[in-house]
């Protein structure tokens, strides 16, 4: 399906941001930038990256997220940049597979995303991100 699309960045889910914060510190991360997503509930917290992926520390102020692993938080995610989106979402369309989102959701970032239905990944929750 996917020609090996790079890594884009992986998600943490944290219960708040003292979380974050504490989180960052312990190991020598720094905030690039954040944004937040309504369509999540979520805060989303990018940290820097000079060589490799970034980290997205995800807030949850409500909604799905906020239960994720019983509230303590957690890996959530992994996210590979893809060229069109769209295309992406019409391909696995065609073979059954639905993304969680009917249409891609402007991120916290400059980039629209959307995700692979858990059940399609058997578990391994997977973000596609095209950058704007």
């Amino acid at each position: 399906m996917l020609d090996s699309p790079p890594l884009h960045h992986v998600g943490i889910v944290q219960p708040d941001e003292d979380s974050v914060t504490a989180l960052m510190r312990l190991l020598g991360l720094k905030e690039a930038y954040r944004g937040y997503v309504p369509q999540f509930h979520a805060l989303c917290i990018f940290t820097e990256s000079p060589v490799g992926s970034p980290v997205e520390f995800v807030v949850p102020d409500g909604g799905r997220l906020q239960s994720f692993n019983k509230g303590a938080g957690g890996l959530h995610h992994i996210a590979f940049e893809v060229p069109d989106l769209v295309e992406l979402m019409d391909s696995y369309r065609a073979q059954g597979i639905e993304m969680l989102e009917p249409e891609p959701v402007k991120g916290a970032g400059n980039f629209i995303c959307n995700f692979l239905r858990p059940a399609a990944t058997r578990g391994i929750i997977t973000e596609f991100v095209q950058l704007l």
